[in-house]
């Protein structure tokens, strides 16, 4: 199992890498299989066609994400007690991805070919339910309004991967901008 696991892992790195350095566009099956050092029939083993691989390649990305989130969090939950407002701070920091970052380019991809390709579309939007569910249950445990705050920074910081070098604000501003309003939103008379 482990060995399957191994070349799995190669394949899907070697995806991402292809994706960041060249474009959905010029992605194949054959570079794949070059990059991981394997044969096209073999590479096929495991993923039967480009949307196949497309879809574990971005399940991938989004479990990445995912863990990133909870390794903020569990470097928080080791305090007693932290303010949603420094929670908040270390989240952002740690996912709004700025232009030059791999996965920036990762994330593009991803959105780029999820509007030609409706499966991956479906994916998409299915991993962004469930991370939103999961999101506001983990802050949940210190906001009185966790929907709200989801609903803020899920499509802030999307919309910033792409658009974040545009802005007048430079990081460190937009998680002030952002961490003053979800505090804002929390106070007693919202």
């Amino acid at each position: 199992m482990k060995k399957r696991e191994d070349k799995i892992n190669i394949i899907i790195r070697s995806t991402i890498s292809l994706l960041q350095e060249e474009g959905a566009g010029n992605l194949s099956m054959r570079k794949v299989a070059e990059r991981s050092v394997m044969t096209l029939s073999n590479l096929q083993y495991y993923y039967k066609d480009k949307d196949e691989l497309l879809l574990a390649t971005a399940a991938y990305y989004f479990k990445c994400c995912e863990e990133e989130v909870m390794k903020t969090w569990e470097s928080l939950k080791m305090f007693e007690a932290f303010p949603e407002q420094k929670f908040i701070r270390e989240i952002l920091s740690a996912i709004l991805v700025e232009e030059g970052r791999s996965d920036f380019a990762m994330f593009r991809e991803i959105w780029a070919l999820s509007l030609r390709n409706k499966a991956l579309a479906e994916s998409v939007h299915q991993y962004y339910r469930k991370y939103c569910v999961w999101l506001v249950e983990l802050i949940s445990s210190f906001s009185k309004y966790p929907e709200k705050v989801v609903g803020l920074l899920v499509p802030y910081v999307e919309g910033y991967s792409i658009m974040g070098s545009a802005i007048p604000l430079d990081k460190k501003g937009t998680i002030d901008l952002l961490s003053g309003l979800i505090d804002l939103l929390n106070k007693p008379d919202h």
